[in-house]
């Protein structure tokens, strides 16, 4: 039975089936339920009225109660769950896995729930190569633009590290993935990246790739000024995957990740950098441009069919 005391859900999902599933995987890690329904014809007032620590939109199209929650709720949303493989199917865990990893931090684990083993990606599954995505003042809009752009069947996954408060790591996930089938993950320790996936580098804890591309969480804070620091998030992800790896810069403020985006060069790995004219402060891309690290510019559309371009031939050609 679930307890009483655990993270209430509020779920809210098209098609009576799909609602069924979803309402099976939460109480199967321990959460209550205290709404499941579909988004049709439910006002404000009634949205309002629900008592939950959380709710779970899985809707096909837009509507107004989307609209008012993620506007109005004094509760967290988390929009989407990607699409659910059939049970027995290989993919399955991996669904639940990162299902539980959204949830995570946003209303923390249940007494008495079941968590998803931490399986790391088996080898079929995990990406061509990883790349980083660099941003600060501005960046969620331009790295939300790219992954708009981006198809997430790519053979490719991403490190998102975006200098943040960390009041609003949890947010993030909705923030970027919200109209994309990019699956965004917060970061917990043990999990591993697969193809199609972008991992949330975290703000308070520093962070490594063991040596099975685990993640591991440290205890310790990011060195240096910035939460987190790009800087150390390049070269952890260089470490653990280079040569298949690369860096985006996007918009930000200061030089965070520039001595790193030279090294990411100097070892003949692919640098980026959203043009200065787009970004909504182009101080850190332009500082990687102007030390001479960058490969490629665009704007954060332009950068997306770049990366689809590079992964379809030169990636392809060269491995």
């Amino acid at each position: 039975m679930t307890d009483a005391l655990a993270p209430a859900i509020a779920l809210l999902a098209s098609g009576r089936c799909r609602r069924e599933v979803l309402a099976e995987v939460l109480a199967g890690f321990g959460y209550r339920l205290v709404f499941i329904d579909g988004p049709e014809r439910l006002t404000p007032a009634q949205l309002g009225s629900i008592d939950t620590d959380l709710w779970l939109l899985d809707v096909s199209d837009e509507c107004e109660a989307i609209d008012w929650l993620l506007d109005q709720s004094d509760v967290p949303v988390l929009l989407g769950v990607g699409d659910t493989p059939e049970a027995d199917s290989e993919d399955y865990p991996r669904w639940k896995r990162q299902l539980y990893n959204k949830l995570l931090p946003l209303i923390g684990a249940a007494p008495g729930g079941e968590a998803p083993t931490m399986a790391p990606a088996s080898t079929p599954n995990a990406p061509a190569c990883v790349w980083v995505l660099a941003a600060s003042l501005g960046g969620p809009a331009a790295v939300k633009a790219f992954l708009d752009h981006l198809p997430a069947s790519l053979p490719v996954a991403f490190v998102y590290a975006q200098h943040i408060d960390a009041t609003f790591e949890a947010q993030l996930p909705q923030i970027v993935g919200r109209h994309n089938e990019w699956r965004i993950i917060n970061c917990v320790p043990g999990v591993g990246l697969a193809p199609g996936e972008v991992l949330i580098a975290p703000i308070e804890r520093s962070m490594q790739f063991g040596g099975d591309r685990q993640v591991q969480m440290r205890d310790a804070p990011w060195p240096g000024p910035y939460q987190p620091a790009i800087e150390s998030v390049i070269d952890e992800v260089m470490r653990g995957f280079a040569p298949a790896c690369g860096a985006i810069i996007f918009s930000g403020m200061g030089e965070d990740g520039v001595a790193a985006c030279g090294r990411l060069r100097q070892s003949g790995m692919e640098v980026w950098t959203q043009t200065a004219e787009s970004a909504a402060c182009g101080v850190m891309p332009q500082a990687v441009q102007d030390a001479g690290h960058s490969s490629r510019q665009g704007t954060p559309e332009q950068l997306a069919s770049a990366m689809r371009d590079w992964l379809e031939q030169e990636w392809a050609v060269a491995h």
